[in-house]
């Protein structure tokens, strides 16, 4: 509990440094802390699952790299549009990661959690409505913004759908987490297609920050309660 207790304000530290760089246009810290901040995920994550199966960490961890790849190229995207489309790709396969790693978590959560039909439907309608909004901005990245939605929404899916969250409230954390990448992701859109949005870049990092604490902390409880190393909570 020390380690987490450590990492937990060590990540919000440095977000906090991140979002006050965004505020006062400190370019330089900006990407040393955006560097930063998926490491130490990494590290929180790796110091936390000793004993766990490798695919778990493994799926994970990949998918806490490739966002930080992805992290860099939007860094860059206002000088090229190529470095939008690489960060696009790259928080795809991020996502990709992120399903798997929850998936792995739905089929050996037994006995498997239900389908919550409500809130499939509700969130594919949602998703739709919004597309169909954005559509006449998006351009020649209309392809590559619906793959990347519809990648989001599995991943909201997956999340919601691999845990017991009335037996296993650890799963709240990466519910939460994944509803505020939603919400991230939402912002992207609107800043990059629709309207520029005064602090945006600081709102779409505040919602990406604590989105990614959420996916992190809430599959890492979940697997020390099933290890039977961490008090349920």
């Amino acid at each position: 509990m020390y380690k987490a207790s450590s990492f937990n304000l060590l990540y919000t530290a440095t977000l906090l440094v991140h979002l006050s760089a965004i505020f006062f246009h400190l370019d330089i810290l900006c990407y040393i802390s955006k560097f930063l901040l998926p490491f130490i995920l990494a590290a929180y994550f790796i110091t936390g699952t000793e004993g766990i199966p490798a695919i778990f960490r493994i799926s994970l961890l990949a998918a806490l790299l490739l966002s930080g790849f992805g992290d860099m190229f939007l860094l860059f995207s206002e000088q090229s549009t190529l470095f939008f489309t690489c960060g696009l790709f790259t928080f795809m396969l991020s996502l990709l990661s992120y399903i798997g790693f929850f998936l792995k978590i739905r089929y050996t959560n037994y006995p498997l959690p239900l389908c919550k039909w409500p809130f499939i439907l509700g969130m594919a309608a949602g998703i739709i409505a919004f597309i169909f909004f954005m559509l006449p901005y998006l351009g020649q990245m209309t392809l590559p913004v619906l793959f990347f939605a519809v990648t989001a929404y599995i991943m909201l899916q997956s999340v919601m759908h691999a845990f017991r969250l009335g037996e296993q409230p650890s799963g709240w954390y990466s519910l939460a987490g994944a509803c505020l990448y939603i919400v991230s992701c939402t912002l992207i859109a609107i800043h990059y297609f629709y309207r520029h949005l005064e602090m945006g870049t600081f709102f779409i990092m505040l919602t990406y920050g604590i989105a990614q604490w959420g996916l992190v902390t809430g599959g890492l409880r979940y697997l020390q309660m099933r290890r039977g190393y961490a008090v349920p909570q």
